[in-house]
């Protein structure tokens, strides 16, 4: 495959073929239909995560799996990489009604077998073009960060896990800054706020994916900010409908949307509740922050049934009049404390005077805040179901070694 610069440019088509024929009748197809933005590729499926990783996903994905002996894997290694509004077409050679159930189950909208036919290809490319309600509903994953008090850290967690999401788990990510006074996520990105941010908060009629696209400011290749900031004296007109709008339009076009809200329980910050996947409270070891956590847990848990809400504990190991134990805090809040970002402002204060995030740098800050991103992903949650199994069934460390060496001599018998 050649290798493409990256680029701002959403394209509408992208396919990646293992044969010189395919290759025509697509190109064929897409000139016929009048498609514009649109390329093809001679690539294997491992070429297509290169490409993701590098330019944004396109509309329409068109993937060869001739060639792949693991084409349910890898389609969904593709996947992890894309945003959550593409549409995927599969080809391949393999006329099989398992595999393709199977792939219709992991989300690929078709599959058609080689040698295509120009009229059954057209059709499937109209069909993902014409995106119906089906096919919207692909949304990616919101989650809220709450500071129990002023300075507990949201604004710092934001902008570093939104990196760190976006740059070593290329996942395409916007932070949202939902404080239209004072926030201050965008001096941690080292980019301008935007007023044409508001304006369409106060009108439905603007919020449309080209004036959104504008008002998105570029941090990185994966990584995006929305957010500004009005005169201290002006008054926000937030029309609800046109903030509802806005959510559920980002959250189709990004895998993850991480908001930094304000504390007061406005109608702005209700919406962003009803539509988050999950909540991330930033808290300081003191009384106050204590009593802030545990009023916002309750509200949470009666009112945002089995989301996630996760705990982190900014500043630990700053000596303070009023400081709580670990212990005496979890016990207030009825609830264990997640994850512990030490004290290091030397560190934090560095990367905010220049713009940069903290996360671009390794240490003991940047460890936590890969760990709250790993359990953002899930990945934590795979890995203590793995543990829960494994202690239930009993396998010590020896034991499973055991079992791997008996299943590779049973598999040595059979074929010999």
């Amino acid at each position: 495959m050649s290798k493409i610069s990256s680029s701002d440019l959403t394209y509408n088509i992208v396919g990646f073929v293992c044969d010189p024929v395919s290759e025509q009748i697509i190109n064929n197809v897409i000139k016929n239909l009048g498609i514009a933005y649109s390329v093809v590729f001679r690539g294997q499926l491992t070429d297509v995560i290169d490409f993701l990783k590098e330019n944004r996903t396109p509309k329409i994905l068109i993937i060869d799996i001739s060639d792949s002996e693991l084409p349910l894997g890898e389609i969904s290694k593709i996947k992890e990489f894309s945003a959550p509004n593409v549409n995927i077409l599969a080809i391949g050679s393999r006329n099989d009604v398992g595999l393709f159930r199977d792939l219709m189950e992991i989300g690929i909208l078709d599959y058609l077998i080689k040698p295509l036919n120009n009229s059954l290809l057209s059709r499937s490319v109209e069909k993902a073009s014409g995106t119906t309600k089906k096919y919207v509903e692909k949304k990616g994953k919101m989650i809220q960060f709450i500071s129990s008090v002023g300075g507990a850290g949201s604004t710092t967690a934001v902008a570093n896990v939104g990196w760190i999401l976006a740059n070593r788990h290329f996942k395409r990510t916007i932070a949202m800054d939902m404080d239209f006074f004072y926030g201050t996520v965008h001096l941690m990105l080292d980019v301008k706020t935007e007023s044409a941010y508001l304006d369409i908060l106060e009108s439905p009629d603007k919020v449309d994916d080209y004036f959104v696209e504008t008002i998105l400011k570029k941090c990185d290749q994966r990584f995006y900010y929305l957010g500004g900031l009005v005169d201290l004296l002006r008054d926000i007109n937030i029309d609800i409908r046109a903030f509802e709008a806005l959510m559920d339009l980002v959250k189709r076009q990004f895998n993850y949307l991480l908001v930094d809200s304000q504390r007061e329980l406005n109608n702005v910050n209700r919406v962003c509740m009803e539509k988050s996947d999950g909540f991330v409270v930033m808290v300081e070891m003191s009384i106050a922050s204590a009593q802030n956590t545990m009023r916002i847990l309750e509200m949470l848990r009666s009112s945002q049934h089995d989301k996630k809400i996760i705990v982190v504990a900014n500043k630990v190991g700053l000596s303070s009049i009023g400081a709580l134990t670990k212990e005496s805090f979890e016990k207030i809040i009825d609830k264990k404390i997640d994850y512990i970002m030490p004290l290091d402002e030397n560190v934090a204060l560095a990367a905010a005077n220049i713009g940069q995030p903290l996360a671009m740098s390794n240490g003991p800050l940047t460890n936590v805040l890969e760990d709250l991103a790993n359990d953002i992903l899930g990945k934590r949650e795979n890995q203590e179901i793995a543990q829960a199994v494994t202690e239930q069934k009993g396998w010590t460390a020896d034991r499973i070694k055991d079992l791997a060496a008996d299943t590779l001599e049973k598999l040595i018998t059979q074929f010999k």
